[in-house]
C-alpha cells in the first residue's frame, strides 16, 4: 500500500473502517437480499459470514495498515479481559431474562396474540446462544473494539451513541429490505429507536466493565437469543415493540443516572 492511502487511512481511521465494514458485510448481504427477491440466483452460506464478519475485517485491516500486524492482537484482548468479575455476567443475563419476561407478559395482558410454547424444546437456546455467541463477537470487535474508543476521544458518550445507533441501522439496510429475513417485518422507526437503545447501554456496560469486549458480546448474543425464541413462539413482530420500549426505559435510566457525558466513568483507554 503506498505511502499516501496510509497517511490517509491513519487521519481518517474512523472513515475507512466504516466504509470497508459496509464494503464487506453488503458484498454479503446484497446477493443474499437480490436472491430473496428474485433478481439473483446466486447464494451460499459464506455470504452470512462475510455480511456478519465485516466490522471484524474492516478493523482488522485498518489497524494492520496503520499500526502494523503486531497491534492486531490488541482487538482480540479485551475478548478474555473478565477482570471486573462474574456479577456482571450474571447482570447481563439477568437483563434479557427480565425484557423477555415482561415483554411477553405486557404482550399478553395487552394484546390478543399469544406465544405458542407447545412443544417447544428450552434446551436448544443453549446451542442457539453459543451460536450467537461466536456469530456477534465478529461485530463486537469492530464496533466495540475499534470504533467506540475512537468516537470517545472526540465525542460525549451521548453523541457517540448517537452516531454509531444511527450508522449501525444503516448497515443492517440490506437486511431489512431481505424479505427472508425476519428484519424485514419491522418498523424502521422502532428498528433506529432499539438500535440507540442497546447503543447507550453497550456503551454503558462497556464501561463499567473496563472496555471487555467478553461481557458485551455476551450481551448482544442474548439479545439475539431471545429474539430467536420470540420467532420460534411465532410473535416475533408482536413482541418486538415491547421489548424496544423496555430496552429504551432502560437507556434513559442510564442516561438520567450517569448523565450524557460519559455513562460511567470506570473505563480507561
Amino acid at each position: 500500500m503506498n505511502n499516501g492511502l496510509t497517511d490517509w487511512i491513519k487521519r481518517h481511521s474512523l472513515i475507512a473502517f466504516y466504509l470497508l465494514a459496509f464494503l464487506f458485510s453488503w458484498l454479503g448481504w446484497i446477493p443474499q437480499l437480490l436472491t430473496a427477491r428474485g433478481v439473483w440466483t446466486v447464494d451460499h452460506p459464506l455470504l452470512s459470514l462475510l455480511g456478519g464478519g465485516g466490522p471484524a475485517l474492516a478493523a482488522v485491516l485498518v489497524v494492520w495498515w496503520t499500526q502494523g500486524r503486531q497491534a492486531v492482537g490488541g482487538l482480540f484482548a479485551r475478548l478474555v479481559q473478565v477482570r471486573v468479575g462474574w456479577r456482571w455476567l450474571g447482570a447481563v443475563f439477568a437483563f434479557w431474562i427480565l425484557v423477555g419476561a415482561l415483554a411477553w407478559s405486557l404482550m399478553t395482558l395487552f394484546t390478543p396474540h399469544r406465544a405458542n410454547l407447545q412443544g417447544f424444546s428450552w434446551g436448544v437456546l443453549v446451542p442457539v446462544f453459543l451460536t450467537m455467541l461466536l456469530s456477534n463477537v465478529w461485530e463486537e470487535i469492530g464496533w466495540r473494539g475499534f470504533a467506540l474508543p475512537r468516537f470517545q476521544e472526540r465525542f460525549s458518550d451521548w453523541h457517540t451513541a448517537l452516531i454509531m445507533a444511527g450508522v449501525w441501522s444503516v448497515w443492517h439496510l440490506p437486511l431489512l429490505l431481505n424479505p427472508d429475513n425476519p428484519m424485514s417485518g419491522l418498523p424502521w422507526s422502532a428498528e433506529l429507536l432499539f438500535s440507540l437503545s442497546l447503543t447507550v447501554v453497550y456503551l454503558w456496560l462497556y464501561r463499567q466493565t473496563g472496555g471487555s469486549l467478553f461481557y458485551v458480546t455476551v450481551f448482544h448474543a442474548l439479545s439475539n437469543t431471545l429474539a430467536y425464541a420470540f420467532l420460534a413462539w411465532g410473535v416475533f413482530l408482536e413482541s418486538y415493540g415491547f421489548v424496544v420500549g423496555l430496552t429504551a426505559l432502560a437507556a434513559v435510566v442510564i442516561l438520567k443516572v450517569y448523565g450524557t457525558q460519559q455513562f460511567a466513568y470506570p473505563y480507561r483507554p
